[in-house]
């Protein structure tokens, strides 16, 4: 059998698979009236545990032992990769992040580099935009033309075919986006001596950049109300302060939602323990992200995953939990499921909690992810109990991703 009737094998057997899990677990999207956030979780009269998923670029292409300038440039193995892993590790959610920072970059005329066991990322020695009059003479991209947005689309198209429902896409929020074409010390510098040039170019991001191709990805799955996802790590303090937060980020988030909608969200901002003002940046977060508050380790440890949880309640908001990376790879696993099991016990009892597992390096050991998805399987059973000492834990034992992938047709070879 060739790896291309494998690949339409496996298409069918994924189709089938997610098609069961999302009427089951609620992977598709709910009713329009939830906030985009909750869709990710099921509605908890109707659920059986808290939902876990995660980030996962170079460690799934690792596990397959496919290249990672294959992994980002094939879209048919980047989709069904992606969610092989998914189901070798029983996530709630399909894994379909790309490397999100780059796609609108790159499309831009910004050089990005590809390294050979990892996930590409912008050539921070040669920002496209070395004076300011460079953007005045930028063209905005051809979301079917430009750098990998057609490669982006054809991934949309193969997760959709996979799963019979695409519920959302990613983007690079205006910050982070500035950040990666203009470079963040010239950015900063920008904001202090020529505000009115940064405002131009976040004009010109949101306007001629980012609505266009998340309109032309709607489009393309003909879906006018598919979740859009910002990521903006770079608008995280001590990067930022909260005043530029609501200059440059909140405005912008919701310049972007005046034309798409209100079921675009940007979120991914860490730092929530380096402001001496934590709750005015959880209040600016709610305002880029209605109805969720998204923290994140090592802040989400620091702060305190009760304090996180009281604020959520006020204002009436579900809480994503990030799991740090560093804890995922270098374990132990005691600690993985010490960290699952005291962020359920915090703020999972209501349901309005998911998990999130920030980023799975490429050489974590996949027992340690198999340990996290068990933790919050277990533990986060609904309703939890008031004493989960009570609850036993059992690591289950796991093939290796490659037998998996064997005993399931699977075939990633070029």
């Amino acid at each position: 059998m060739t790896t291309q009737h494998h690949a339409i094998g496996f298409l069918l057997t994924c189709k089938t698979n997610f098609l069961i899990l999302s009427h089951k677990e609620g992977i598709r999207g709910q009713e329009k009236n939830t906030t985009p956030h909750e869709e990710n979780m099921k509605n908890p009269t109707e659920i059986h545990h808290i939902t876990i998923g995660a980030q996962s670029n170079d460690h799934s292409a690792n596990l397959a032992r496919v290249s990672s300038e294959r992994f980002f440039t094939d879209a048919l193995t980047f989709a069904w990769v992606q969610l092989a892993v998914t189901k070798y590790y029983g996530f709630d959610t399909p894994i379909n992040f790309w490397d999100v920072y780059n796609i609108e970059a790159e499309a831009l005329g910004q050089t990005v580099v590809y390294h050979p066991d990892g996930i590409p990322d912008v050539d921070r020695t040669n920002p496209l935009i070395k004076t300011t009059s460079d953007l005045y003479r930028m063209k905005a991209p051809d979301p079917y033309k430009s750098g990998r947005m057609p490669w982006l689309l054809e991934v949309n198209r193969h997760y959709l075919e996979m799963t019979g429902k695409l519920e959302r896409v990613y983007f690079t929020s205006p910050f982070s986006l500035a950040v990666n074409i203009r470079g963040y010390e010239n950015l900063i510098f920008d904001m202090a001596e020529n505000p009115g040039f940064v405002h131009d170019l976040f004009k010109f991001l949101c306007d001629d950049v980012i609505a266009p191709f998340l309109e032309t990805m709607r489009n393309e799955i003909g879906d006018p109300e598919l979740i859009l996802d910002g990521r903006d790590a770079w608008a995280s303090p001590p990067m930022i302060t909260l005043d530029m937060m609501d200059e440059y980020v909140v405005s912008y988030t919701e310049r972007l939602r005046e034309r798409l909608g209100d079921r675009l969200l940007t979120r991914g901002n860490w730092g929530d323990a380096k402001t001496d003002n934590p709750g005015r940046f959880f209040s600016q977060k709610l305002q880029c992200s209605p109805g969720s508050l998204s923290v994140l380790d090592p802040d989400l440890y620091e702060i305190g995953p009760g304090r996180v949880k009281t604020f959520a309640h006020k204002h009436n908001a579900s809480v994503t939990a990030g799991v740090d990376a560093k804890l995922l790879r270098d374990g132990p696993i005691e600690a993985i499921v010490a960290r699952l099991k005291l962020y359920l016990h915090e703020m999972a009892r209501d349901g309005r909690c998911m998990i999130h597992l920030n980023h799975i390096p490429a050489e974590t050991p996949p027992e340690h992810i198999h340990a996290a998805v068990a933790a919050c399987h277990t533990y986060g059973q609904l309703p939890i109990p008031g004493n989960m000492d009570d609850i036993p834990f059992q690591l289950p034992e796991r093939k290796s991703f490659l037998e998996f992938a064997q005993e399931n047709g699977m075939s990633f070879e070029a």
